[in-house]
């Protein structure tokens, strides 16, 4: 009996774990049965949403010209279709990603280093029309300074001139007129 025993004991040891085991086993599977279903449901409404703006714009590259209202209508009978061609569609997907960053990089990004450019060069210009303003401003406040300077400096020597002339004019009535004749001849006289 302890013979029997024993080997019930031993057989426990192995089974219990063997059982939990399995019990995490299948609580895994289903766990895993649940993600995989709440997956296809998210891929089919995923399909169902954007398969038609991603036919849409296969038509636009590829220039295929179908009816589109048949081939959503026949939609719904090829999702499970979709869900065994799952890969291909995302290696097309892949694909026209790639497309999409190639004229990114192709188009977008050089127009957009162009731009750039040209508003650095609209930049640099209007530094050169504001240093061009500066020296214009610079230019005619010295040329005012230096006219007003000359202005003054000239308006002195004719002022003198003037004063010189109105003096010598003076003069030359004192001396030259007739009252001044004979009065001069008397006094020599």
């Amino acid at each position: 009996m302890d013979t029997l025993l024993n080997n019930t004991n031993a057989s426990l040891y192995w089974q219990i774990p063997l059982g939990l085991l399995l019990l995490v086993l299948a609580a895994f599977l289903i766990f895993l049965a649940v993600r995989i279903g709440k997956t296809l449901k998210l891929v089919d409404s995923l399909l169902d949403k954007s398969v038609p703006n991603l036919l849409k714009a296969t038509e636009h590259l590829v220039g295929v010209h179908q009816d589109l209202s048949t081939l959503l209508t026949s939609l719904d009978g090829t999702v499970g279709e979709l869900n065994q061609q799952l890969p291909q569609l995302l290696e097309n997907i892949t694909a026209i990603t790639a497309s999409i960053q190639q004229i990114s990089e192709s188009e977008i990004q050089p127009t957009t280093h162009n731009i750039q450019q040209i508003t650095e060069t609209v930049n640099q210009n209007i530094a050169k029309i504001d240093e061009l303003v500066d020296t214009v401003t610079n230019f005619s406040e010295t040329t005012i300074t230096h006219a007003e300077y000359y202005r003054d400096q000239l308006s002195a020597r004719i002022t003198d001139v003037v004063s010189a002339w109105s003096a010598l004019k003076a003069s030359w009535k004192i001396f030259s007129g007739p009252e001044n004749r004979t009065h001069r001849r008397e006094e020599n006289e």
